[in-house]
């Protein structure tokens, strides 16, 4: 997120995706995402940094909660850079996000979506896991990943292993067929009637 870096340092950058990312040790997400998830954050409300903390932590299920030492000097820098203002009252800071920190935000909204979900993917993995050696078949809810879910992306994981030697028309076919369920996945869910 250096504002000093050039639009496609930046792009390449914020370009990565975070699925293939080893989240078993150490930092579970770089500077950069983290200042970008907070801009997220700041465009729903203006929120101090201990409510930002809360909603990272939230969102994640309680397996990700970025320490204090990590979040306000990334609300600062983001200030710093124009992109949040500050009120303080009673002591207490709260950051607001500037027409800056929007356009920045839109640029990279794509980004932005993808590591938040991550989060929710992150609580979703811990509940199954928890859910899985505690061998509680009602573990998953209305908040949990149900089995005809996880079965599915389990089928669909090991079908596309089984096409890793495919030759390249087959491979183009299979993209197709992905192209399309995605379209249908990024469609809205309409609730039943």
């Amino acid at each position: 997120m250096r504002k000093d870096k050039s639009p496609a340092h930046r792009q390449r950058e914020h370009g990565r995706h975070r699925h293939d990312a080893n989240f078993t040790r150490g930092r579970k997400f770089s500077s950069d995402d983290l200042q970008l998830m907070l801009l997220a954050l700041l465009e729903k409300q203006p929120s101090h940094g201990y409510e930002l903390v809360k909603e990272l932590d939230s969102r994640s299920g309680g397996y990700w909660k970025p320490s204090p030492g990590m979040v306000y000097p990334a609300l600062t820098y983001i200030q710093e850079i124009g992109y949040a203002s500050v009120a303080v009252n009673s002591n207490k800071k709260s950051y607001a996000l500037l027409p800056e920190g929007l356009a920045f935000l839109n640029e990279h909204r794509d980004q932005a979506e993808e590591l938040l979900a991550m989060l929710v993917h992150l609580a979703n993995k811990m509940k199954y896991i928890q859910g899985a050696m505690a061998a509680d078949s009602d573990a998953t809810g209305n908040d949990g990943w149900l089995p005809e879910f996880l079965a599915a992306r389990l089928t669909l994981k090991r079908a596309l292993l089984l096409k890793s030697g495919a030759d390249p028309q087959e491979q183009k076919r299979i993209a197709t067929i992905l192209q399309n369920a995605i379209a249908q996945i990024n469609q809205p869910c309409t609730p039943p009637r």
